[in-house]
């Protein structure tokens, strides 16, 4: 079940009682925390989503060739109750 947390700091996370997909999608380049992050989807092991994270990834890729890697979209696994930042600086600061 996905869930809305906080972290111990405060902020808004998201986290997931199963291995999750975490989407981290570039909003503002310029922003002080240009990146919104989502869970894409959830599965039952590891192996499975990263699987997953890796094929979304390749077609993201393949889509939006013209977009330059450092301003992509991100899909990560995550393992069960890990908190990812709702909006954060980079990509993967806390993947």
């Amino acid at each position: 079940m996905i869930t809305d947390v906080q972290t111990s700091k405060g902020s808004s996370a998201i986290t997931s009682d199963q291995w999750h997909i975490v989407h981290s999608r570039l909003v503002d380049a310029g922003a002080k925390r240009p990146y919104i992050r989502s869970i894409h989807s959830e599965y039952a092991d590891g192996a499975s989503c990263r699987k997953a994270a890796r094929a979304l990834r390749a077609r993201l890729a393949a889509e939006n060739p013209a977009v330059p890697a450092a301003e992509r979209d991100e899909f990560y696994a995550c393992r069960p109750r890990f908190k990812s930042l709702k909006r954060a600086r980079t990509r993967r600061a806390d993947a």
